[in-house]
């Protein structure tokens, strides 16, 4: 009886396969979608984390997720500086962000607008693989403050098409680099102008491609000196929490902790989850349904054989075991191939589509695992428990 339940496995090849790889699909389908989804919101939200920052200013109704680069006046920025916890001064620095949608390597890149004196908070200890920061020598930021009025102001017909030219260039991240086959000096359309890229560093910064933030200003709003967002660094991180409600007090805007950007991420995508719970599940279930056929269909077919087996002196108990174990070994050959299926289609997932973050972890690997030992042993408790059910003499007068 131990190898009975082979047997019967290799004895219909075919629909034994078919089953085999009918589970292997929908186990496949559950790891990469859940790795696709976590793998690449974790990705985001470990390099927004490496900003050196402690909060994020951004007007009310937007929402740090998925803004889309809302005008927010720098005139918050003295709000922001002289903010006060307990009476002292708790602000170090306010870092001025505007966004941009700019399209590189086949995809929308989101692209940062920084000061080129603050772009340090933005690399931490990564380090410039190749070539130097945009605007390095601050010619185009110093030439705008020389011809502008104290309220910041100037006039941007002043600026040259030589001037101007100079200074679009563009920072990006080895990642970037690669999958778009991008070198120094080459060039990008963005806002109707070419940039050229003048800078390449370590993957894991915040953006994947940064740009001065005083040449963004120029090109979408005349110089007007509006903002995205504001990052905040903190004299003392520990006051995070309080200083964010001073600081929504005193400006009126929102204000989250850094620390919180991922888990508001999982948030905001939270929906998207749900959705692909509920697609595996009724994957998954139609899978097992599949082995439930199978096991009731082979309960049909070998009912003169489990009338032998029982009038030989098979109990119930063994004509039960028999079933489940030919289920189990289905599910779990479906669920080595479900595996297999999954990182085959993590590679191609990465070949074609190479700034996707596909994250197989153990995880995922042990939910299949458990999925297809629960669910071959479920799908075949009805139709081992009929079979162990008939009666041996009616069994064996059957055709």
């Amino acid at each position: 009886m131990t190898w009975l339940p082979l047997a019967y496995v290799m004895h219909r090849k075919v629909r034994s396969g078919l089953s085999i790889l009918a589970v292997g699909i929908g186990i496949a389908m559950l790891i990469v979608m859940l790795a696709l989804t976590h793998g690449t919101l974790r990705e985001v939200a470990q390099r927004m984390q490496s900003v050196d920052a402690d909060l994020i200013v951004l007007p009310r109704q937007d929402n740090v997720i998925f803004t889309a680069g809302a005008p927010f006046s720098d005139k918050y920025i003295p709000l922001i500086s002289e903010s006060e916890v307990d009476g002292e001064a708790v602000v170090q620095t306010v870092i001025p962000v505007m966004f941009d949608q700019i399209r590189m390597a086949g995809q929308q890149q989101r692209l940062f607008g920084v000061d080129p004196e603050q772009l340090a908070a933005f690399l931490g200890n990564r380090r410039l693989v190749s070539g130097r920061v945009f605007d390095g020598d601050l010619r185009f930021k110093r030439l705008l403050a020389e011809r502008s009025t104290p309220e910041r102001r100037y006039d941007p017909a002043g600026i040259t098409e030589e001037e101007l030219g100079g200074a679009c260039e563009l920072v990006i991240d080895t990642r970037l680099a690669r999958v778009g086959n991008y070198e120094l000096g080459d060039t990008v359309t963005a806002l109707g102008r070419e940039f050229r890229i003048v800078g390449i560093v370590d993957a894991g910064v915040a953006g994947r491609v940064f740009t001065s933030i005083q040449v963004l200003r120029h090109l979408k709003n005349a110089g007007v000196p509006w903002s995205s967002m504001f990052f905040v660094k903190l004299r003392d991180p520990t006051k995070a929490e309080a200083a964010a409600d001073v600081i929504a007090e005193r400006t009126k805007a929102r204000v989250e902790l850094k620390s919180d950007y991922g888990r508001l991420l999982f948030e905001s995508f939270e929906q998207i989850y749900m959705y692909i719970n509920i697609a595996s599940g009724v994957a998954l279930v139609v899978c097992f349904l599949i082995i439930l056929l199978t096991m009731y269909t082979m309960v049909v077919e070998r009912t003169r054989e489990i009338g032998v087996l029982r009038a030989l002196g098979a109990s119930r108990f063994m004509i039960l075991r028999g079933a489940l174990g030919e289920s189990l070994l289905i599910c779990c050959a479906g669920t080595i191939v479900g595996i297999i299926l999954a990182y085959s289609a993590k590679f191609g997932i990465e070949q074609v589509k190479p700034l996707l973050t596909v994250a197989i972890e153990p995880r995922w690997v042990l939910l299949a695992l458990v999925i297809g030992i629960v669910g071959g042993t479920l799908s075949a408790l009805y139709p081992g428990w009929r079979a162990a059910r008939l009666d041996p003499g009616l069994a064996l007068t059957l055709d």
